[in-house]
């Protein structure tokens, strides 16, 4: 399993509109991914461990996909869409990268 993460680095006066983000953007993935996508993670970024600083994030997105290969299936058709709909909700140049999943575990 791999991960693609989509990460938003904060900067002081950037704009990252979350609401958006999660209904419209988030939308247009899952229509392209549907079960390719197996399931996804996204985190706002709230503060840093330094009391009154920052965060380093205003938002770090972590799509999980059994494979590099099924991402990039699921991608190609969906790239032209959600890279022209980011405008629509950030001034932030997003960092993407992939990581394998060592482990993954979730307590209720």
């Amino acid at each position: 399993m791999i991960t693609f993460t989509v990460k938003y680095p904060y900067k002081k006066g950037c704009r990252f509109d979350m609401g958006y983000y999660l209904s419209v953007h988030i939308g247009i993935a899952k229509k392209y991914f549907g079960n390719k996508c197996k399931g996804y993670t996204i985190l706002g970024g709230e503060s840093s461990l330094n009391e009154g600083k920052a965060p380093q994030f205003a938002c770090l997105s972590h799509l999980f996909f059994n494979s590099l290969e099924e991402f990039k299936t699921a991608m190609a058709p969906a790239e032209k869409e959600l890279l022209a709909d980011v405008k629509n909700f950030t001034d932030i140049i997003p960092e993407v990268e992939f990581s394998g999943v060592s482990m993954h575990e979730w307590q209720e």
